[in-house]
């Protein structure tokens, strides 16, 4: 079953946590680097996995905890100036 892509517009938090979990292939509640890289790439963008790493050392993780708002709360400043998705709170 293909994911759905992001939808365009804006987007809850939780919304977007929800559409992020679907990248989460091992269920461990976190997106690694190549789940971060097929989320990206389902949006359309081209992403490489050294460009992953690169964002989650910006996040200065390893792996994204989807329940750590914190950490989401960058990954979606970064979404806000890669991909010019809002994220409404």
């Amino acid at each position: 079953m293909p994911i759905k892509v992001i939808p365009k517009g804006e987007l809850s938090m939780e919304d977007f946590k929800k559409w992020l979990s679907k990248f989460d292939k091992d269920g461990d509640g976190q997106i690694n680097v190549a789940e971060l890289r097929e989320a990206i790439r389902a949006t359309g963008g081209w992403f490489s996995k050294m460009q992953a790493n690169r964002v989650l050392e910006a996040i200065e993780t390893k792996s994204i905890k989807i329940s750590d708002n914190e950490q989401i709360s960058k990954l979606i400043v970064f979404a806000l100036k890669r991909f010019g998705l809002k994220i409404v709170f």
